[in-house]
Parts: structure tokens; C-alpha cells; sequence
């Protein structure tokens, strides 16, 4: 019995190899494309964290000025500014702040505020205030805190308030 044996060997293309290439290539590409996605998912979300915890800061300061009554004195006429150590332009630079968390801040630089009395010296309370028109007389501030850590990529937010300070009349 004789065996015939095919003295050619069987050439390969290698069409396999391309074949696996390119779908090597496409699922690279496409696992880049998700990790681009996701950092832009991550910066987003950041800075959204900054913006609110910007606008916290800020409105946790003015919150405080609202709740001492010392932060709106009722004197000067319109125009006249207490702000916190650091401001320019005030008629005076000791506004009460007694949260220490709050303090730091102002220390570091990174709030500040602004107390800056409005209006006429006096006038009568508006209707809506329900108390007698002629016991009290009413003084207006506009509270101005600026939250600001974007040098460090943490957000700045400014947040303005008004105050109606009732006055007894003697």
C-alpha cells in the first residue's frame, strides 16, 4: 500500500490575524471612548459638589449676619458698610461674626461679607410687617457674602439679602 503524501505545504493568508486586528482596534476605541465619558462624568459632578458647597458657605455666613443683631446697627445713614476685615470701601471692618468654623473662613480669605444700610434713616414698616405703623419705625441692609475658593478649583458664589430692622420709636 502506498500512502500518497502531498509534497506542497498549505500556504496561510493570515486573514484570521487581520480579522482579529481590527476588532482588537474597535473595542480599544471603544473602551477609550467610555473612560473619555466617565472623566467627564467625574468632572461634572465636581464641580457641582463646588458650586453647592459654594453657595453653602456663602449662605451659612449670611445666615449668621441675619441672626446677630449687632451685624445690622442701626446707625449711619445710606451707604454706610460694616464689612469683615479684608473688604475695601467700608465704614467699618468689625462685623461680628461669632461662629468659629465661620471666623476661620474669614481669616483664610475665603468669605467675606458685606453689611451696607439702605434707603432713607427711617421710614414706617411696610404693610405686610404686621405691627403698629405708629411703635415703629424701620431701617433696611443689604447683606452681600462672596464664598471664594476658585483659585483652589472649589467654586465662588455671592449671595445678597435684604433685612428690614424694625426700630422702636421713643
Amino acid at each position: 500500500m502506498k500512502l500518497n503524501h502531498c509534497s506542497r505545504p498549505v500556504q496561510q493568508r493570515g486573514a484570521i490575524l487581520v480579522i482579529t486586528l481590527v476588532f482588537l482596534i474597535a473595542i480599544s476605541m471603544l473602551t477609550v471612548s467610555s473612560m473619555q465619558s466617565s472623566n467627564i462624568g467625574l468632572h461634572m459632578a465636581q464641580n457641582e459638589e463646588s458650586r453647592l458647597a459654594a453657595a453653602q458657605g456663602a449662605q451659612a455666613l449670611a445666615d449668621a449676619i441675619v441672626s446677630i443683631p449687632a451685624a445690622t446697627p442701626v446707625i449711619g445713614g445710606a451707604g454706610f458698610t460694616i464689612c469683615t476685615v479684608g473688604e475695601a470701601d467700608c465704614n467699618r471692618t468689625d462685623l461680628p461674626i461669632t461662629d468659629p468654623v465661620l471666623a476661620t473662613e474669614i481669616a483664610n480669605g475665603h468669605i467675606s461679607a458685606r453689611v451696607e444700610r439702605e434707603g432713607q434713616l427711617f421710614r414706617p414698616p411696610p404693610r405686610s410687617v404686621e405691627s403698629s405703623i405708629d411703635k415703629f419705625s424701620s431701617a433696611s441692609f443689604e447683606v452681600t457674602t462672596t464664598y471664594d475658593r476658585s483659585d483652589e478649583g472649589l467654586g465662588m458664589q455671592q449671595i445678597t439679602e435684604g433685612i428690614l430692622v424694625l426700630v422702636p420709636k421713643f
